[in-house]
């Protein structure tokens, strides 16, 4: 079975720009996937996939949230927020740490929380999260 995060974000992330930074600040991957053709694809050294990273969807209803995540995690979290499920592949131990680290890098920088036990949510740390097009 695999292990399964959901970071839900403030500001519309980019995905692949965070498995990116991941893999410029050593963490060992190969990305594949994203950008223009999703879903954004993690892989090990060994070429085995170890994440695979769905396109954000943006959800503007809490009641949707409560309904996935449950009432208690739906009002901490509040909406509209950016919804990216991140799987990691189950025979795979080292997966699920790249899976945690990359959910919690995202909503480093753009703001929110992940789920579950949903890490901080810190101000955003990006001046891409500085969207003026995205309302306060």
């Amino acid at each position: 079975m695999s292990v399964d995060y959901v970071a839900l974000a403030r500001r519309r992330p980019d995905v692949f720009a965070v498995a990116d930074g991941l893999a410029a600040m050593g963490e060992p991957i190969h990305i594949r996937g994203g950008e223009n053709e999703p879903p954004t694809r993690l892989f090990d050294a060994a070429g085995r996939l170890l994440v695979s990273i769905e396109e954000p969807v943006e959800v503007t209803v809490a009641s949707e949230i409560a309904r996935l995540l449950g009432a208690d995690f739906a009002a901490r979290v509040g909406a509209p927020v950016w919804w990216v499920d991140v799987r990691a592949v189950a025979d795979i131990p080292e997966a699920a740490r790249v899976a945690r680290r990359f959910s919690d890098a995202l909503v480093h920088w753009v703001g929110g929380t992940v789920y579950p036990e949903g890490e901080s949510d810190g101000p955003a740390r990006s001046w891409r999260a500085d969207d003026a097009s995205t309302p306060a």
